[in-house]
């Protein structure tokens, strides 16, 4: 038996506050059912995403690569849980922080290689021990 503490008592739930839970809770699962099967919509893009970043000149912009590569970096499901710092200078990506394994690492790396934009990777990232 449930009860509710109202201004320092101890009540028993009356019967219209727990036919309202009621009431609520199947509003919210049959709400939850309805949006199961529902579009994704336009917001959502299947496959690899596409950041092509170029100026007038066909360099990259070094606010745009830094966004594009963290972007990349967050949107990797092996990858996303870290934390990885981005700087860019000219076009040239230098990565740190810590990563678990070797394997992370180099696949940060070419993730980074693959940006649209970047002319060199600096990877400086540590594999924690």
């Amino acid at each position: 038996m449930a009860y509710t503490l109202h201004f320092g008592s101890v009540q028993e739930p009356t019967m219209q506050t727990m036919k309202r839970s009621f009431i609520t809770l199947g509003v919210v699962l049959a709400g939850s059912l309805a949006l199961v099967n529902c579009d994704p919509g336009p917001n959502t893009q299947p496959g690899p995403i596409d950041l092509t970043v170029t100026t007038e000149d066909g360099s990259g912009d070094d606010a745009r690569i830094t966004t594009a590569v963290h972007t990349m970096l967050l949107a990797d499901m092996e990858l996303k849980h870290l934390t990885i710092a981005v700087e860019t200078r000219k076009g040239d990506v230098k990565l740190s922080g810590d990563v678990e394994t070797e394997a992370q690492r180099e696949h940060a790396g070419r993730i980074v290689a693959a940006t649209s934009g970047v002319h060199a990777v600096n990877n400086q990232l540590k594999v924690k021990k």
